[in-house]
């Protein structure tokens, strides 16, 4: 009888081979989420800003914290505690998906006869320069699984040469429909259509007053 023998190393490296194929099949696919606008139609509306007459504003920077700006879902689990998710993913930078949003927003918060809302790209400010420009640093935007999100941001509002106008805080909270990653990004979500509401509040409220017009009906009644 004949007998087959094999070479150990080759054996331990089939083994090796063996085993990684094998985690590789139960391990779960990841999962990759983005951020949702008040603009839930299908239907997009594209307009040339540089012939419109509106005042543009402009979104950005929107800065996020450190902790956060990575490829996985940060939750809160405990208060001293984050969890990094490997496989539930932002689909893209946080930092851009939010200020997406943010712009997306506050452009179906305001009168779009009015306004047009963009993104600040510092290379065309001088061909686009706006007449208001909104400076987002958020603090803190995280959530724990089945319970609550937390967003808490500074903003400020700056007219188109740079002078000041307004800053504020907005503190918002909300609470989770249920306990998976989905329902996470959704309260998430929300909670920048809350910081979108303030801050459109904030454009309006640094808005010069409409000038009046004058009443011609008496002139020329009594001489």
């Amino acid at each position: 009888m004949r007998t087959i023998r094999l070479d150990q190393p080759l054996l331990i490296k089939f083994c090796l081979i063996s085993l990684i194929l094998a985690g590789c099949a139960g391990s779960p696919s990841s999962k990759f989420y983005q951020l949702s606008s008040l603009q839930n139609s299908g239907t997009l509306v594209t307009r040339d800003t540089a012939l419109d007459h509106s005042q543009i504003i402009a979104i950005g920077p929107v800065r996020i914290p450190d902790y956060l700006d990575r490829p996985q879902i940060v939750t809160r689990s405990g208060k001293n505690e984050l969890q990094l998710s490997e496989f539930d993913r932002w689909a893209g930078p946080i930092e851009s998906d939010v200020n997406r949003v943010l712009v997306e927003d506050i452009s179906s918060l305001l009168s779009i006869e009015h306004f047009s809302v963009v993104r600040w790209i510092p290379y065309l400010e001088s061909q686009l320069p706006a007449s208001y420009r909104v400076h987002v640093l958020v603090d803190r935007f995280e959530g724990t699984l089945g319970n609550s999100v937390l967003l808490t941001a500074q903003w400020s509002v700056f007219a188109g040469n740079g002078s000041f106008l307004v800053r504020k805080e907005s503190r918002i909270s909300g609470q989770m429909q249920g306990s998976s990653y989905a329902a996470l990004v959704a309260a998430m979500s929300d909670a920048l259509a809350k910081l979108s509401r303030d801050i459109a509040e904030g454009i309006t409220s640094v808005l010069p007053p409409e000038p009046t017009r004058k009443d011609f009906s008496n002139e020329g009644g009594s001489r």
